[in-house]
């Protein structure tokens, strides 16, 4: 089952929120889920979720948290939906929970999008909204490429299509050499974590899939999957958040 929710704040007060704030609403998740809950999702690598805040217009901020597994979905959700007020300390700022938008969609709904429609889509338009990078080679990347996008999302997507493996090097490099970009408008952006920061880009791209028709609809089944579990690195604190749009 996949769950979006968005919660909508009001702040008060001269600071200037921006993306950079996600590692601190992601701390502020942390303190309200139970300490169980916690424990698991810091020794799991692979987060069940991916989370971002994005600035409103008139003092507002919109954090927005993307889910896949039914029971860290459900714990979160409980946590987070019926909140009034949020604390982040380390601003001294509380903000106040003017609105809550949720959706779902179960693993059939969300398939039969791309693998019952009568043709499959070949342009898909990729929003980065928050500074996404991988790590390539002992550096970070300041430009997308298909290889990397298809292999950090596939471990994520194989994580909610549970029947279906997506770890065959092979069938990936296939899927990757079929995903091209024809346009982009990018620039570079740096995300802030504690004492570090990773420079990364935003902006967005055009992504073209050749192939056959059954490679068509899983690329888009994967490229859409990034609206739910981010893109590249440091997902659940803030970083790749992204929007995704088929093109006819």
């Amino acid at each position: 089952m996949l769950h979006r929710i968005t919660i909508q704040c009001h702040y008060e007060g001269e600071q200037k929120p921006n993306y950079n704030w996600g590692s601190l609403f992601h701390g502020f998740l942390m303190d309200a889920l139970p300490s169980e809950v916690t424990e698991v999702l810091h020794e799991d690598t692979l987060k069940p979720y991916s989370q971002y805040v994005l600035p409103g217009a008139d003092q507002q901020v919109n954090w927005t948290i993307g889910m896949w597994d039914s029971d860290f979905s459900k714990q979160i959700i409980e946590a987070v939906a019926p909140l009034t007020r949020i604390a982040l300390q380390q601003k001294g700022l509380v903000l106040d929970v003017k609105g809550v938008q949720r959706s779902s969609l179960s693993n059939s709904e969300y398939l039969s999008r791309f693998f019952t429609a009568e043709k499959p889509y070949r342009r898909y338009e990729i929003e980065f909204i928050t500074p996404s990078t991988h790590r390539h080679e002992g550096a970070y990347v300041l430009f997308p490429a298909p290889e990397l996008m298809v292999r950090n999302l596939s471990k994520r997507y194989s994580a909610f299509v549970r029947d279906v493996s997506l770890d065959d090097p092979e069938a990936m490099q296939e899927l990757a050499r079929n995903i091209r970009i024809v346009r982009y408008s990018l620039r570079s952006g740096v995300f802030y974590l504690e004492k570090t920061k990773i420079t990364g880009y935003l902006g967005r791209l055009t992504l073209v899939i050749s192939g056959p028709d059954q490679l068509a609809r899983l690329a888009g089944a994967l490229l859409s999957f990034a609206e739910y579990s981010g893109i590249g690195i440091k997902t659940a604190l803030g970083m790749g958040g992204v929007r995704v749009w088929q093109i006819p």
